[in-house]
This record gives C-alpha cells, sequence and structure tokens, in this order.
C-alpha cells in the first residue's frame, strides 16, 4: 500500500516538473519568434498550451504551482516586474476562470472553450493590472482588440492543446492522471 501510494505521488510529481518545464520553454521559444504583432504587449501564449493541459491532469494546487513557477522563472529569465505583475495576474485570472468552468461545465465544455476562456480571461486581467499601473482606465478600449484576440489564440492554444494530449495519453504516465476517466 505504502509503495504505491510513493509511485502515486512520485509521478504527480513528475508531472508537475515536466508540465512546468515544457510552459516554461514553449515562453522562452515564443519569446525568440520575432514577430511584430501591431497591439503592444499582445503574444500568442504558447506556454498555456501547457497550462491548459495541466487542467486534465494534474490537481488545482499543483497547477497553482506551475503557474506560480512559469510566471516567476520566465520574468526572471526574460523580464521584468510590470512582466512579472501582468504575466501573474492574466495567469491567475485565466486559472480560476479556466478550472472554474473546467469543474462546472466537465462534460458540456471542449478543451477549446476551456482555452477560449483562459485566453479571454487572460488579458482581461492585464488590463486591469495597466489600469493600476498606468493609473488610467482609459486602457481598457484595449478590450474591443484584445478580446477577440484572445478569442482566437484561445481557439489555437486549445486546437494545439487538444492535438499534444491525444499523444500524451498513448502514455501510462498521462492516461493514469487523465481526470475525465475518473
Amino acid at each position: 500500500m505504502n509503495q504505491k501510494k510513493n509511485r502515486e505521488n512520485l509521478e504527480k510529481m513528475m508531472l508537475v516538473i515536466l508540465i512546468g518545464a515544457l510552459a516554461i520553454v514553449l515562453g522562452i521559444i515564443e519569446s525568440m519568434i520575432p514577430i511584430k504583432l501591431p497591439i503592444p504587449g499582445m503574444k500568442l501564449g504558447l506556454a498555456n498550451i501547457m497550462i491548459v493541459i495541466g487542467l486534465y491532469y494534474l490537481d488545482v494546487k499543483d497547477m497553482f504551482f506551475v503557474i506560480m513557477l512559469k510566471t516567476f522563472l520566465t520574468t526572471l529569465l526574460l523580464g521584468t516586474f510590470s512582466m512579472f505583475a501582468y504575466g501573474f495576474v492574466g495567469a491567475l485570472l485565466s486559472y480560476i476562470c479556466m478550472v472554474s468552468a473546467f469543474k462546472v461545465l466537465k462534460e458540456k465544455i471542449s478543451l477549446i472553450g476551456i482555452s477560449m476562456i483562459g485566453g479571454v480571461m487572460h488579458n482581461i486581467g492585464q488590463i486591469i493590472v495597466a489600469m493600476i499601473l498606468i493609473k488610467t482606465k482609459a486602457i481598457a478600449y484595449y478590450m474591443m482588440f484584445l478580446l477577440p484576440i484572445g478569442l482566437l489564440t484561445g481557439v489555437v492554444i486549445g486546437l494545439v492543446a487538444k492535438l499534444v494530449m491525444s499523444r500524451l495519453n498513448e502514455f501510462q504516465l498521462f492516461r493514469n492522471h487523465y481526470k475525465l476517466n475518473n
């Protein structure tokens, strides 16, 4: 019994480390892509592929750790305090809303729908931080650009996450922790 519990804990720890490391690597790769986007601060959010995937394999506490790890380490490697504030609040609000939708609508919402919620809420979180840091509500007009972009990037991230998950579920480690089996 104790050996089985130890194995489960080790597997869970491996998933947390793997999902967190891949999120960080995707964030770093995205920072190296020389794409000039029309709206300041706008990104594709490649690291969010792993955050969406993590919803289906990890519990809330472990995913919170992954988000903290990803946000802190990518900021340490690539950014500034304001980047941390934008990224952390966006990621946290996004995650809270995705987890809520996942728990409440588990069988009624697709992975792509969850990802779309995440994309939109991440942008809303970043606008809230911008209004606080810049000390103006006028920045909220960016919402008319950011919300459709959040939906679009949410669809793209969701589609990629769905493809990746279909491959991950071929591995016993991932199959054992896939939440929709439970």
